[in-house]
């Protein structure tokens, strides 16, 4: 039997039995027991509008689609996400005014495709470790499968960030190594942001210990690229 899902008022967290109350052929948002709002007010929101608040680090659209959407969508744009993230990658290593940055490298793409596999694997696995570490008692409640699961998706949603990778693939030419670079940290700050937001809004650890559990994400995160840069290096000698 597959276990129960969770559902939860994305402005608080507090369990909530169910999102909305049907009526004939109307439908009508719940409220919250704890805080008295709408339990769940992006039901009544098409997908694009939860995606734009996600980008802007809204904790309740993080809680909606971690626990309360359909997550099937998300599955597709994560891949998409990957694939565009390591195609930045590879286009990143292509020399200057060179031939070869007109059609990149295809073992080079399908090598940082799987280097994110696991960049995204190693991230899921350090915050289960900090997660089990700080709060067990919530991974037994959740459930080992569910727990894992819940941990995966943050990961995946602060993956998100990597759509602003876009504007830097289309003006590559246009910028100077500076203004590319720069980019990119950019983009790094606000993936640690949305990482720690989403951590943060599934409620993974005591609250009397949340700020220390938020910055052993930061940790994590540091290690986590740090493990990376270092892969890279490794692989720099088969790019080409």
């Amino acid at each position: 039997m597959s276990e129960k899902r969770r559902l939860v008022c994305i402005n608080c967290g507090h369990r909530a039995k169910e999102l909305f109350k049907k009526y004939s052929n109307s439908l009508k948002t719940t409220q919250c027991d704890k805080c008295h709002q709408t339990t769940d007010k992006y039901i009544e929101f098409e997908e694009f509008i939860i995606l734009i608040d996600a980008l802007l680090l809204d904790s309740c659209a993080f809680r909606h689609i971690i626990y309360n959407g359909d997550f099937k969508l998300y599955w597709k744009i994560s891949l998409v996400v990957l694939l565009l993230e390591s195609f930045a990658l590879c286009r990143q290593k292509l020399p200057e005014h060179s031939d070869a940055s007109l059609n990149v490298h295809e073992k080079g793409f399908y090598t940082y495709t799987l280097q994110n596999i696991g960049d995204y694997l190693f991230m899921t696995l350090l915050l289960l470790i900090i997660t089990v570490t700080l709060s067990i008692d919530w991974m037994k409640k959740m459930g080992p499968r569910s727990f894992t699961l819940i941990i995966f998706k943050v990961v995946l949603i602060s993956n998100l960030s990597k759509f602003f990778l876009l504007p830097i693939l289309v003006w590559r030419n246009n910028t100077t190594v500076f203004g590319r670079s720069l980019h990119h940290v950019l983009v790094m700050g606000h993936h640690l942001c949305s990482l720690v937001i989403a951590y943060e809004a599934v409620g993974a650890t005591r609250k009397d210990l949340r700020w220390w559990a938020l910055t052993l994400v930061v940790i994590a995160f540091a290690f986590k690229e740090s493990a990376r840069q270092f892969v890279s290096l490794l692989l720099e000698e088969h790019f080409t």
